[in-house]
């Protein structure tokens, strides 16, 4: 790069509790793309922070808010940098998304373009899930103060947590390996986890047949509409743990309405 280029600066920030059996990998790959990196942890005890500190992360110490309030406290702490990489501590860059991120602090992008997508993919129990859950397109990489974080719910606190930019969106090249889940006991306390989040934050009513038919319909697409078969034994357990999570979270809307009536 000549002198005359300018270095764009980069900066991951990424939540943490607990989370020694993932955050290596993770942080490997990060440094491959930038030295800075701020972790915002709530609370862990197994090695996480000093394995963070270890790796050069500035570590930020808060309690738990809920991930769409954590994921905001994140953004804030890197909103003066040019872009921002948000990952799980559970998610690592493939060396051809690491070169597609680099890339962004060395080229002058669009000012139209507010954010970068990039497909994720799931490492289950040992091996890849090449199609359940495919394509995954996570809006991970946007511009230093443009970015917002919305959850479900009429306060926006529920469900899964999403990336909200007003300007353009592009795609990056590459993937990120997402090694969420230990084991099927692990996947399902996950589940269990975000059906009671549902259950709290989401004002869709839940129908008694919703528990029979949308489980049976997740599974489907997932094993067969994806083609989770060709995934092998991992498809189907994956596909059927899906399944199982759904009725989980039909059940648990059900419960908290009956308990808060």
């Amino acid at each position: 790069m000549s002198e005359q280029q300018k270095k764009y600066s980069l900066c991951a920030v990424i939540p943490t509790k607990d989370n020694i059996r993932t955050i290596r990998e993770c942080l490997d790959s990060v440094k491959a793309v930038t030295n800075d990196i701020i972790v915002v942890d709530s609370g862990s005890t197994d090695g996480t922070i000093d394995l963070c500190v270890q790796y050069g992360a500035k570590v930020v110490r808060r309690p738990w808010p809920g991930m769409v309030k954590q994921r905001q406290f994140c953004l804030e702490q890197a909103k003066d940098y040019d872009w921002i990489l948000v990952l799980d501590s559970d998610e690592s860059l493939d060396e051809t998304l690491q070169n597609s991120i680099k890339d962004l602090t060395e080229k002058t992008i669009d000012p139209n373009i507010e954010a970068f997508t990039f497909n994720r993919k799931v490492w289950f129990l040992g091996g890849w899930l090449h199609h359940v859950f495919q394509p995954e397109h996570r809006l991970r990489v946007v511009r230093g103060g443009v970015a917002t974080v919305k959850g479900v719910g009429v306060d926006g606190l529920g469900g899964h947590d999403q990336l909200i930019v007003n300007g353009n969106v592009a795609h990056l090249p590459g993937t990120c390996k997402h090694d969420s889940w230990q084991d099927l006991d692990d996947m399902l306390r996950s589940y269990i986890r975000l059906g009671r989040r549902a259950a709290q934050y989401d004002p869709k009513p839940s129908k008694p047949y919703m528990i029979l038919l949308n489980p049976l319909l997740a599974f489907i697409k997932q094993y067969c509409f994806k083609k989770g078969y060709k995934d092998g034994w991992r498809g189907f357990i994956a596909s059927a743990g899906v399944a199982c999570g759904n009725m989980i979270k039909q059940l648990q809307k059900n419960e908290y309405r009956g308990t808060t009536k």
